[in-house]
């Protein structure tokens, strides 16, 4: 399975905001990052996976992939 930033953040029962104060941006940066227009550097990717406790390899961190692998009327992705 795979899932975008937005289904890892829900299945760790977070809301932007509390992600955004975990991640130690704004809300409206971290939303950015959810919405695939800012890409995280490796050590914010890291710090990302680290929060939802997801696989490193089971997050798609980039656009191109979201739409290759998902439907966004599903929780996860398939491969």
């Amino acid at each position: 399975m795979r899932y975008t930033l937005e289904q890892a953040r829900i299945l760790a029962g977070l809301t932007q905001l509390e992600m955004a104060k975990k991640m130690k941006m704004s809300e409206k940066t971290y939303i950015q990052y959810e919405k695939y227009r800012r890409i995280f550097r490796m050590d914010q990717a890291y710090d990302f996976v680290k929060h939802v406790n997801v696989p490193f390899d089971s997050i798609i961190f980039f656009a191109g992939q979201v739409q290759k692998f998902c439907s966004f009327n599903e929780l996860s992705c398939s491969v």
